[in-house]
């Protein structure tokens, strides 16, 4: 049984969308400063480590999907 850990990190993000985990970093450091991106999902900050949530990140690969 395969238990879907509550937070994604970058490399979690890049293999669901099929792209890079650098694509995932500069697409969050675009959305911080304001430039135009695509990944609509803010990043939550344990610490200094950037964390996705589940639902946020399924809700968007869905949007992106229909």
């Amino acid at each position: 049984m395969h238990i879907e850990p509550d937070f994604y990190n970058d490399k979690d993000i890049a293999r669901k969308l099929n792209l890079s985990a650098s694509w995932v970093r500069g697409q969050r450091h675009k959305r911080a400063k304001g430039l135009p991106h695509t990944l609509q999902v803010d990043a939550k900050y344990i610490g200094t480590c950037p964390r996705y949530v589940r639902g946020e990140i399924e809700a968007f690969v869905a949007s992106i999907a229909a």
